[in-house]
């Protein structure tokens, strides 16, 4: 039996439906392709007490990001042996520069452990969070001879005005602020990784001072790489 109320309320939520995306695509389509960036494409060389050498994109990144990404990358070590690794890498026109680290970890040999999402304040008083992956994979010691080798492996993304270690807010973010707000995010992301050394080195350090390590050094960098025009709004969330 045909229900009437039923079929005008149902019309009804269709044309709203429609003109909710009719409104989507008309405050969307003008937004500029390309925006600004909330990112300075260029790591210091010196970081508290470490000192650092500029490393290259690897043929793996050149061949499979598209051609107007930008990568940069130094390796750090201070004078007791410590190393960490920085990286930024800046999307082009082409959104696919971006992706979660989770995705090319494995494919590099790395087990991934354990995640936590790590506040860290930085020296300009501002706080962010960082995603914080504690990762393994084994190593070759000498011929014939293999070791577990830990590591951590932080990052965070980097839009105009706006941080978050995850890549689902970052996703969320690109729509509401693309409709709402006309800005369309060109998205960075900054790692920053160094392998425990506890048994491979003397005085190496442990996982736990490895991890206050990286925060600390997270602390002096963030700040020179990510630009202080606006206010930067952290995002917690998973």
């Amino acid at each position: 039996m045909f229900n009437y109320n039923s079929f005008k309320v149902r019309f009804s939520l269709l044309i709203l439906l429609s003109v909710c995306v009719l409104a989507v695509f008309k405050f969307s389509s003008d937004v500029n392709n390309v925006t600004e960036s909330g990112i300075v494409m260029q790591l210091p060389t010196y970081v508290g007490n470490f000192i650092g050498k500029d490393g290259e994109a690897s043929e793996v990144e050149k061949n499979g990001l598209p051609k107007d990404t930008e990568i940069v990358k130094k390796s750090y070590r201070d004078s007791a042996g410590n190393i960490i690794n920085a990286q930024i890498v800046l999307a082009g026109a082409e959104k696919r520069s971006i992706h979660r680290p989770e995705l090319c970890l494995p494919a590099q040999g790395w087990s991934i452990n354990e995640r936590e999402t790590m506040p860290v304040k930085l020296k300009d008083g501002r706080t962010i969070a960082v995603m914080n992956d504690f990762i393994s994979r084994t190593v070759e010691t000498s011929p014939g001879v293999t070791h577990p080798l830990e590591s951590y492996y932080s990052y965070w993304f980097v839009g105009n005005g706006v941080t978050t270690p995850s890549h689902v807010m970052r996703l969320f973010l690109t729509s509401w602020d693309r409709i709402v707000h006309r800005k369309n995010h060109r998205w960075a992301y900054v790692a920053v990784s160094a392998p425990v050394l506890k048994g491979f080195k003397q005085d190496g350090k442990n996982a736990d001072e490895t991890r206050q390590m990286i925060s600390d050094f997270i602390a002096e960098i963030a700040p020179q790489v990510m630009k202080h025009d606006g206010e930067i709004a952290e995002k917690l969330t998973r």
